[in-house]
């Protein structure tokens, strides 16, 4: 049986006329008879009573009427998705976003969705050195991260960079200054998340201190700011912390707490849109078009 096959039952189910479904099936008569014969020996079931006065339905083509019409409109439905796969207008992308970077990959996503609305994108928060490994083993298929990118497996594109502040208590003494520089928070002590997280991120905070001589006094832990934990933490008064710029003025569950943009050259990390080499889904090229477009603005080298 052919999709054919149940498009000319229906013409003649419709019409109950021979010569009227040949007319709009743009065929001649004859192969019409054949074509619904053909049907009937492939169900083992005649659709159709004919006499030289009328045509008549069947019990069985009744019920076979019914459920051609919803095939052939599935039909449809599975063409069209073929054609919108192909073309990136649908189907799913897993994306990663590394601490902080919400904000920024918010406009992403909304603007795709409005472009694709067919495209499902999943989001999920994973820390920037897990994305690398998540990305080869294609748990997901675009990561919004920090430094490093492996570059050997992966290829990346730079966004921005952020510019690095100082989270304080909202009572702290240095919490009114609209700049700080590295030696006023020198002797704070500093909550840092281990390095296993984000070595980059990491790296780059504890060689701001080396490179001007000064050894911080870290306090190692699995949280930033911006979550709860971190919040109550700094908001306690037992150290600052520096992060990246995506977390200025954010207040977490009610707890006060200041931001200080870090006045240093070299305070600012690089962040990254990254995916598999030889990437070939419509789905996820049309994703990476979405986020060169949403960071070709003059604001895409540097966002605070």
């Amino acid at each position: 049986m052919e999709l054919r096959h149940v498009r000319y039952f229906i013409a003649v189910a419709e019409h109950l006329n021979f010569r009227k479904a040949a007319q709009q099936l743009h065929v001649a008569q004859p192969p019409l008879s054949r074509q619904i014969r053909q049907l009937e020996e492939y169900l083992g079931v005649a659709l159709l009573i004919r006499d030289k006065r009328k045509v008549e339905l069947t019990r069985a083509g009744h019920a076979f009427l019914e459920e051609a019409r919803k095939l052939i409109l599935q039909a449809g439905h599975a063409t069209a998705a073929a054609r919108h796969a192909q073309k990136g207008e649908s189907g799913t992308v897993r994306i990663g976003i590394a601490s902080g970077l919400g904000g920024a990959v918010s406009k992403v996503v909304f603007e795709h969705r409005r472009r694709f609305p067919a495209i499902e994108v999943e989001c999920r928060d994973l820390f920037s050195n897990f994305q690398n490994e998540a990305l080869r083993k294609q748990e997901i298929d675009v990561g919004f991260l920090r430094p490093p990118v492996d570059q050997v497996n992966l290829d990346c594109e730079l966004l921005y960079e952020e510019e690095f502040v100082v989270i304080l208590p909202k009572t702290h003494r240095l919490a009114r200054r609209r700049s700080l520089r590295l030696k006023d928070i020198a002797d704070e002590p500093l909550i840092i998340f281990d390095r296993t997280f984000s070595s980059g991120l990491y790296d780059k905070i504890v060689g701001l201190f080396s490179r001007q001589g000064f050894t911080p006094h870290l306090i190692v832990t699995r949280v930033e700011a911006h979550e709860e934990a971190g919040a109550i933490m700094v908001a306690s008064g037992k150290a600052i912390f520096v992060g990246a710029g995506a977390i200025v003025n954010r207040t977490v569950s009610g707890i006060e707490l200041a931001s200080v943009r870090l006045n240093e050259a070299d305070a600012k990390i690089e962040v990254y849109a990254a995916w598999r080499k030889g990437e070939d889904s419509p789905a996820v090229l049309a994703f990476l078009d979405s986020v060169s477009r949403a960071f070709r603005s003059p604001a895409r080298q540097k966002i605070a």
